[in-house]
């Protein structure tokens, strides 16, 4: 239901913004149509005035500008003061007569005779400049000055709005969308992850029982081998639950002020106890300055990125190797954490795509990049600088700054 209503809203703006993107765009068609046709190409009255020379009376334009105004096809004549006409060029027989004073006063705004004309006022009365019917349409439109500058006011408002709706709506459909598609996901990821579990706990005892209880060596390794990689898949469960929650929210975490050397004491000795492998060496080493130090963090996530770093140096090191964490601090009371091995390292391809922001799990690089994803996403939420290296020496360390 919720995503048959997502889809009919998604529906619905999508028909407002095509028809918003109409408007603007038949706005646009319309201004530039206005900017080619702004005005009517009349006849310069200065510059008819300027080739028109009076002798005795008589008027008399030059043979140029009189071919000028016949080529686009127009005509120009010269009222007198007492209305009559002193002067003219090609004008129509039906215009040739004696103009009142009201005649004048409706052909200066509008129409001669349903033929489109300009005045100019000079000295000797009035030159009117004329095109043919059905040439120009003209109308003179009233408007209160107080409207219009109401209009100009309030015009950058009414268009910053439409584009703040135009920009800010989409976002939020588009925003709101990819959350509760993330939040099913999510959802699903949690109930598979609770769906795998309580057959892979059955799986695990069942294969710990039978290494107790048998005395077949095989047997035993066999046994001990489904237990080793049910171990596994349930971390790989946990890391791809606890993953999407960091990335979508939905996890509630809450930090707490913790005493950081305790913690690592803690962490190195439970990794300790679950390896019981001679091939791996744990060392931990804390400044004598920071032994007392308390940070705020969740333990919880703090946990599960540590021991993701743990278990990624034991499983990609089959051969054995040290494993090391330092507790430190710079010259400038930079408190860092590292955790280090002497293992075979990472290839520089992946060392980069690691330390990359847009950095992502891939299904071909497995648990392994799984696992790092986690230990960014836990320093991101607690606001830490991460970063991974190879040693100078080989091996792999990630180092991270939490304060």
């Amino acid at each position: 239901m919720k995503r048959r209503m997502g889809n009919r809203l998604q529906l619905f703006m999508g028909i407002v913004l095509m028809m918003t993107f109409l408007f603007f765009t038949d706005l646009l068609i319309f201004g530039l149509a206005v900017i080619r046709f702004h005005s009517v190409d009349y006849q310069n009255p200065p510059e008819i005035l300027t080739h028109l020379s009076v002798n005795n009376g008589t008027y008399a334009l030059d043979e140029q500008e009189a071919k000028s105004l016949l080529k686009h096809g127009q005509f120009a004549m010269i009222l007198g003061k007492d209305g009559n006409i002193l002067w003219s060029e090609a004008l129509p027989e039906a215009l040739r007569k004696t103009y009142t004073l009201q005649d004048v006063a409706k052909f200066t705004r509008y129409y001669l005779e349903d033929y489109p004309v300009h005045t100019y006022v000079f000295e000797q009365g009035l030159l009117v400049v004329g095109g043919n019917k059905d040439q120009v349409w003209k109308y003179t439109l009233e408007f209160d000055v107080n409207l219009i500058n109401y209009l100009v006011k309030i015009f950058p408002l009414l268009l910053l709005s439409n584009i703040v709706v135009l920009v800010v709506v989409p976002t939020r459909i588009q925003k709101r969308r990819a959350k509760q598609r993330e939040e099913e996901r999510t959802e699903w990821i949690a109930g598979v992850s609770h769906d795998i579990r309580t057959p892979l706990a059955i799986v695990m005892g069942n294969a710990e029982m039978i290494a107790a209880s048998t005395g077949e060596e095989e047997v035993r390794q066999r046994a001990k081998s489904i237990e080793t990689q049910g171990i596994r898949l349930r971390r790989l469960v946990d890391n791809l639950n606890l993953s999407g929650k960091l990335e979508f929210g939905a996890g509630k975490f809450e930090k707490k002020k913790v005493r950081i050397s305790r913690f690592l004491r803690k962490t190195i000795t439970d990794i300790m106890n679950q390896t019981e492998d001679e091939r791996y060496r744990f060392t931990l080493e804390i400044e004598d300055s920071l032994q007392d130090l308390e940070l705020y963090f969740n333990e919880d996530l703090v946990e599960r990125a540590v021991m993701n770093l743990l278990h990624n140096a034991i499983r990609h090191n089959a051969d054995g190797c040290e494993i090391e964490m330092r507790l430190y601090q710079d010259r400038k009371n930079h408190v860092f954490l590292k955790l280090s091995d002497t293992g075979k390292g990472v290839s520089k391809e992946l060392l980069s795509r690691l330390n990359s922001r847009s950095y992502a799990w891939e299904s071909g690089i497995g648990q392994h990049g799984l696992g790092l994803k986690i230990v960014k996403q836990v320093a991101d939420w607690h606001r830490w600088k991460l970063s991974f290296a190879n040693g100078e020496q080989g091996g792999f360390a990630c180092i991270i700054r939490l304060r």
